[in-house]
């Protein structure tokens, strides 16, 4: 009796002991699992963070070529992509469509405070009359937008904002073929110098137009969960490797360069 009382004490000992040695063996396991997760995460993190620095230097040591139409058009990358179309480009035309490009022709009306049901010849003589005055804003803005961003402080904010939306809306009108290309691009092009005369890099621009669009949308009643949209978008196209923010240098190039004029001796008489 006392010898099967020993074998069983025997037994519940050592299945205690193999539970309490696997329970280790798992804890262990899990440990070395998690941690090289981690690892992985930072190493992971590391590379993305080595490959942005990588073509920001590539493009501030001059290997890009000067691209002044696409640079012109990045300005409007954030709003050309949230609305689903290519910012790979600088041609204005692009193939878009029939589906998207109504609904495009809807919102850019809307933007420009024009009729839906404006005829098709009246509109282009609309939006060719809005770009000769488009230093003084396109289209519609909420009542004393740009102003109350003023009178806060933001007015490079504001310029940034301004500078996007004119980016965006000018190669909207000329895709829609509302306006000559030959027009557009001079509108683009001026936009695009007075965005390099006041900023000092993408990221300067990009954070200046996110702060005016939460300003945007809080007076408009949706600073909700599309608040922050903006920042995020910013926040990951400066993060693109090969998008057209990390790939174009912001003042490498000038919109406006106007080259030396190497003057003919004059002739002798």
């Amino acid at each position: 009796m006392t010898q099967a009382i020993v074998i069983v004490v025997f037994l519940g000992l050592l299945y205690l002991a193999v539970r309490i040695a696997w329970f280790v063996v798992r804890t262990a396991f899990r440990i070395v699992v998690r941690g090289s997760g981690t690892a992985i995460g930072h190493m992971e993190k590391a590379n993305a963070d080595l490959a942005v620095r990588a073509a920001q230097a590539q493009a501030d040591a001059g290997k890009v070529v000067p691209n002044r139409r696409r640079w012109a058009l990045a300005l409007g990358d954030i709003l050309l992509l949230r609305n689903g179309l290519r910012c790979d480009s600088d041609t204005l035309a692009l193939d878009v469509p029939a589906e998207q490009r109504q609904r495009l022709a809807k919102q850019v009306l809307r933007e420009m405070n024009m009729a839906a049901d404006l005829p098709e010849r009246d509109i282009a003589t609309q939006m060719q009359a809005a770009l000769v005055g488009w230093v003084g804003g396109l289209g519609r803005t909420h009542a004393n937008f740009y102003e109350q961003l003023a009178a806060e402080g933001q007015v490079r904010d504001a310029l940034a904002f301004d500078c996007a939306r004119t980016a965006f809306l000018v190669r909207c009108i000329a895709l829609l073929g509302w306006v000559p290309e030959s027009q557009a691009w001079l509108v683009l092009f001026l936009n695009a110098q007075r965005a390099q005369d006041s900023f000092e890099s993408w990221e300067d621009f990009g954070h200046a137009y996110a702060r005016a669009r939460l300003h945007w949308l809080r007076i408009s009643s949706q600073d909700g969960p599309a608040s922050s949209r903006a920042t995020l978008e910013v926040q990951e196209h400066l993060q693109n490797t090969q998008g057209n923010w990390l790939t174009l240098p912001w003042k490498r190039y000038r919109i406006f360069d106007p080259q030396p004029v190497t003057l003919a001796p004059a002739a002798s008489a």
